[in-house]
């Protein structure tokens, strides 16, 4: 009984798929009939919203198609896109979507396309299908089940960097980089480890200093005043490299250390006037010129 009662629910879900098919493809002819369309290969857009399509009609022999709106059916999964290539904007808004694995990804040549009020789970998945389209520019997926994840903007941004607008919201240059350290952990770790145009915590440094040191305020940290746990700019001390006194140069080598680790990073220049510096010509014919007498060292 199993096996007939099987069969017999295959062939009516067949029959409705073709009945269902038929005005759909009857809208089609439609369409073409009422702009004078003849030749199949002059279809560009093609407009099959609020037509209660469960599917995507077979549009195979519209090679040249760009433009397609089938928002606000009952879709729930896409199957017949394998040869429109050539689409740049799609528009699947408001259907009954729960999975795109395998549908979108030929569609290398997207820049427009909505997904928003579908019921779409996995971010990971969804951005997968994404990934080749590098001429992707505006992205809807806002009202998924997928956006209840509050870092699913970031990781959008980050691995669709075409993407200019998401959500009907641009995206700013500071989400860019939050996102970049959002989803590459290593590269905010170097970033924080090297300190670049900001202030670095040295309570760990102070600790340690005071475990050899042995004393609360040792002398090499009496140049830097302090503020809510975070060392000042240092002001210049003069220090007498001459003596020989080893607890001198101890301490002297204790603040280099510490104004190394408090300033931001810098580039060194050296500029040397080579006006001053005979050319090989000049060589040849005895002329002396004067090297400069020293080479001036900048800091920024």
């Amino acid at each position: 009984e199993r096996g007939p009662g099987r069969s017999r629910h295959v062939a009516e879900q067949r029959l409705a798929n073709k009945m269902a098919a038929a005005p759909v493809q009857e809208v089609i002819e439609n369409e073409l009939k009422h702009h004078k369309i003849k030749r199949k290969s002059d279809v560009i857009e093609l407009y099959l919203a609020k037509e209660g399509l469960t599917e995507v009609p077979d549009l195979s022999r519209f090679k040249q198609l760009q433009y397609l709106w089938l928002n606000h059916n009952k879709i729930k999964t896409i199957n017949s896109l394998k040869m429109n290539w050539c689409l740049k904007e799609l528009y699947l808004q408001n259907n009954l979507l729960l999975d795109l694995t395998g549908s979108l990804k030929h569609l290398t040549s997207l820049q427009i396309l909505l997904l928003h009020n579908n019921r779409l789970t996995k971010v990971e998945k969804t951005v997968a299908e994404l990934k080749k389209m590098t001429w992707l520019h505006t992205l809807n997926i806002f009202n998924n089940p997928l956006t209840q994840d509050k870092d699913y903007r970031l990781y959008v941004i980050y691995h669709l960097p075409s993407v200019q607008l998401l959500d009907r919201q641009y995206v700013h240059q500071k989400e860019r980089e939050a996102a970049l350290d959002f989803c590459n952990q290593d590269r905010m770790r170097v970033r924080q480890s090297m300190a670049f145009g900001q202030r670095i915590q040295t309570h760990l440094i102070e600790q340690n200093a005071l475990k050899t040191s042995g004393s609360v305020h040792p002398s090499w940290m009496s140049a830097f005043p302090r503020q809510k746990g975070i060392l000042k700019k240092p002001k210049k001390v003069m220090v007498n490299v001459s003596s020989s006194s080893s607890e001198s140069f101890r301490d002297t080598s204790k603040m280099d250390v510490v104004q190394r680790v408090k300033r931001k990073s810098m580039m060194e220049h050296s500029i040397l006037d080579w006006s001053k510096v005979p050319n090989a010509q000049q060589k040849r014919q005895g002329d002396e010129l004067t090297l400069p007498s020293q080479i001036i060292t900048q800091f920024r």
